[in-house]
């Protein structure tokens, strides 16, 4: 079973020209503030072959884009807005550790995604339990945990 990690900034800076989603992000922001980057490794832990590497930011708001996720505010809703991963199942894998070391941690009271706007990232957030809350221009946002209306009235 692979380990989660977080990363340095000398990894960061290995990792991010390889993010196939957003690599124009610098490095030293991905771990800059209550920004935050994880990786999980193989047996061999190489530096620059991760099993899967997964970008945060702790934000005060829900970001619609690229330019507001760099401008907004820390806060308390995780927003996951890159994760690629080298081996099959290592990117599911990837979010459900960290999700799950952020709900233990308890300072987050959301964890949305900043998704790209293509049917790869729908089928794999809706298949892996999240709830498309809101579709933008370029991107979407997915929740991890959040209630369905049923749940939220109160049926079965």
């Amino acid at each position: 079973m692979s380990e989660l990690k977080r990363c340095t900034l000398e990894q960061a800076i290995a990792y991010t020209p390889h993010d196939p989603v957003r690599p124009n992000i610098p490095a030293n922001w991905r771990v800059s503030g209550a920004n935050e980057m994880y990786y999980t490794n193989g047996s061999w832990g190489e530096i620059d072959k991760p099993n899967a590497v997964l970008c945060m930011a702790n934000l005060i708001a829900i970001p619609k884009d690229e330019g507001e996720l760099m401008g907004l505010k820390f806060g308390d809703i995780a927003i996951f807005y890159t994760v690629w991963s080298n081996v099959k199942g290592a990117g599911r894998d990837i979010i459900f550790k960290v999700w799950d070391m952020l709900k233990a941690r308890k300072t987050n009271r959301r964890y949305v995604t900043l998704s790209p706007k293509t049917e790869m990232a729908m089928k794999f957030h809706l298949s892996n339990g999240a709830k498309l809350i809101s579709t933008n221009d370029t991107t979407y946002n997915f929740e991890y945990g959040a209630p369905t209306l049923t749940e939220i009235r109160g049926g079965m």
